[in-house]
């Protein structure tokens, strides 16, 4: 494959035979099907008996099979050839960005793919100059290949189909039940149900970097045919634009929820699946539009694993020079995220919250976005808050998403990303840390790391989250219950259930101030750090976020 190859290609002609080998399967259908009720069944109905009968019927049976074969055969061919018309499509979309950047810079771009650039005019720029323009010829040379690569891939992928099906038609084993059987099963469960638009997409667990890579070189029509073909491959992808995100997941939730509101509007009753979607989707569809887009909302994430996933943004990330990312505890469900009471129990209104004091606080030319972020199943009020599985199984979606927020970041210069962790949330958080900063690692590590109402975070100090130094952050009310939770194996009174205190001199964080609920519940302690009444703890958040300076400290406990 080359690039005049590539770029001349007539790609609807594909689509053209691919459709015409959808109507022939159509027909074929229609035909089987009038044979089969017009001549096989009557036959078999009309109680015909004798050797003439039972040498006939079988050959009956036997041209019913083989046009059902074919029906199957035909019906694959279309499928497969679209398959592979999309994956050059892309390719071909990719092929032609790069072109246009290339010739928008000024660069030459030679038939084979070498991308070449003018020399500098001014000798006191040239140095800058030669290596600006070679990192930006490189980038469209990477572009370049990439698409010459998908394109090969699918091409030599068409012709393997076309080979098959045409080997199938010349020995007749496509009229064959088993084999077309055997052709449908593979490409439903086999290796062609990795469909060829998948084909140039990153794998799973790619750097988010390399995602947002993938995502720019596709070019705008290459975007848009993701957006409108299968926006379900990108909404929950870190690395892709908070924006595109929010259209997608936003599309997505109007299907699931837009008829459920209808049958409510006119009185039908629901099934169990919109019953379930209803719990599932409605406080985040509630959420949504309750909003009056002053801070506007990105929905960033959203999926039904578990008991529910939803990602929430206060402001665009993608534009926000302070980012804070918050992780909330045990108990946080779908519901959680809807309307609900500013008490400190809601955790979108927590969010929110932050977003507000933090935009308060932003130094001029700074703006803020406040995500709130259910990656997990956080565990319930019972024997799964006694385990760290949660925990351990949510940190690498966290870490994921926080380096994908780098990656998606428009700006000139890179965010300043502070992650923010509530009671379980804050093992969470701890946890993801360690990842981020461990040698070799492709996650980005936040710049501040704050712990809220900690039972542990899963490290004896703070520097072996390997965080610069003074960048933890803790804050623990005295009378909250939940940041005393003693050590199921240690005696030690600085040890907590998920390792030692936060708060504590031997742990080494910024402990700030906060308001510590003493003429109050105990328990309300443990739920006010987001709050606007527990005290300074939002404020000295806040400024943690904004990097703005001024946050109030109190000694550690010990």
């Amino acid at each position: 494959m080359d690039i005049a190859s590539l770029r001349n290609a007539k790609l609807a002609d594909l689509y053209t035979a691919a459709g015409a080998y959808d109507t022939l399967a159509k027909a074929m259908s229609q035909h089987a099907t009038d044979w089969k009720n017009g001549t096989t069944d009557r036959v078999h109905g009309s109680q015909w008996t004798g050797p003439t009968a039972d040498a006939a019927l079988p050959v009956l049976d036997g041209l019913t099979s083989k046009m059902s074969a074919a029906t199957t055969e035909l019906g694959l061919i279309g499928k497969e050839m679209r398959d592979c018309a999309d994956a050059m499509t892309l390719a071909q979309d990719r092929l032609a960005n790069a072109l246009s950047e290339a010739q928008s810079k000024g660069f030459r771009v030679s038939d084979t793919g070498a991308v070449s650039w003018p020399a500098s005019t001014n000798p006191y720029q040239a140095p800058d100059w030669e290596t600006k323009q070679k990192a930006a010829a490189d980038e469209i040379s990477k572009q370049i290949a990439k698409a010459l690569s998908d394109a090969a891939e699918a091409d030599g992928a068409l012709t393997d189909t076309l080979n098959k099906f045409a080997g199938h038609a010349k020995d007749k084993s496509g009229l064959d039940e088993k084999t077309a059987g055997a052709d449908a099963y593979m490409d439903q469960f086999g290796n062609a149900s990795n469909p060829a638009w998948r084909w140039s997409m990153p794998l799973k667990d790619a750097p988010p970097t390399e995602v947002n890579s993938w995502w720019k070189g596709l070019g705008p029509q290459g975007q848009q045919w993701y957006i409108s073909h299968h926006p379900e491959a990108i909404g929950n992808l870190d690395g892709i634009p908070a924006e595109v995100r929010d259209q997608v997941n936003r599309k997505h939730l109007e299907d699931v929820m837009g008829p459920i509101r209808t049958k409510q509007k006119l009185g039908q009753p629901l099934d169990s699946s919109d019953k379930a979607n209803l719990v599932l989707y409605g406080p985040i569809d509630a959420r949504l539009a309750d909003s009056k887009g002053d801070p506007p909302v990105y929905l960033l994430g959203l999926g039904d694993e578990g008991r529910g996933r939803a990602v929430l943004s206060f402001g665009n990330p993608d534009t926000a020079t302070d980012i804070s990312a918050y992780v909330p505890g045990i108990t946080t469900t779908m519901d959680s995220l809807g309307p609900g009471a500013n008490d400190g129990t809601n955790e979108a209104e927590n969010a929110l919250n932050l977003y507000r004091a933090a935009s308060g606080k932003a130094p001029a030319g700074h703006s803020v976005a406040s995500v709130v972020w259910l990656g997990y199943d956080s565990p319930g009020a019972d024997l799964g808050a006694a385990s760290t599985k949660a925990g351990k199984d949510g940190a690498p979606g966290y870490a994921q998403f926080l380096s994908g927020v780098r990656a998606s970041h428009e700006g000139t210069q890179p965010p300043h990303v502070t992650s923010v962790g509530h009671s379980y949330g804050s093992y969470l958080v701890g946890q993801a840390t360690k990842l981020a900063t461990q040698p070799g690692s492709h996650y980005v590590a936040p710049d501040d790391v704050v712990f809220i109402g900690s039972p542990g975070v899963g490290v004896d100090k703070a520097s072996d989250l390997k965080m610069p130094p003074g960048h933890v952050w803790v804050g623990a009310a005295d009378n909250d219950v939940v940041t005393h939770a003693p050590s199921k194996l240690s005696l030690d009174p600085d040890e907590r259930w998920y390792g030692r205190d936060p708060s504590s001199k031997h742990f080494g964080a910024n402990r700030f101030t906060v308001d510590d609920w003493s003429r109050g519940n105990p328990i309300d302690a443990h739920t006010k750090y987001l709050n606007g009444r527990g005290g300074p703890s939002l404020d000295n958040i806040a400024a943690v976020v904004t990097g703005s300076g001024g946050v109030k400290l109190q000694g550690r406990r010990g």
